[in-house]
């Protein structure tokens, strides 16, 4: 599977949404699914999916869809 389908996948999957609705825009202030517990679970399934490890400081600068292909980019993951 593709990597950008697979994190979409994860999204899916964590926040219910339909893949179509998932898009660089999607952000945690507005999305009223998206909640500290979600964003928590999303953090643990990326780092599971993409055997990688994320800093605090991307964690928290996890706001967006897009900020979060951006960062796991710098971990080598290219979504």
């Amino acid at each position: 599977m593709d990597l950008s389908n697979r994190l979409v996948e994860i999204f899916s999957e964590v926040l219910g949404l339909d893949g179509k609705e998932i898009n660089n825009q999607l952000s945690y202030h507005e999305s009223d699914k998206w909640d500290s517990l979600k964003h928590l679970e999303l953090v643990a399934a990326m780092e599971e999916a993409f055997d990688i490890e994320i800093e605090m400081d991307d964690i928290i600068a996890m706001e967006s869809f897009g900020k979060i292909r951006e960062i796991l980019g710098r971990y080598g993951v290219n979504v």
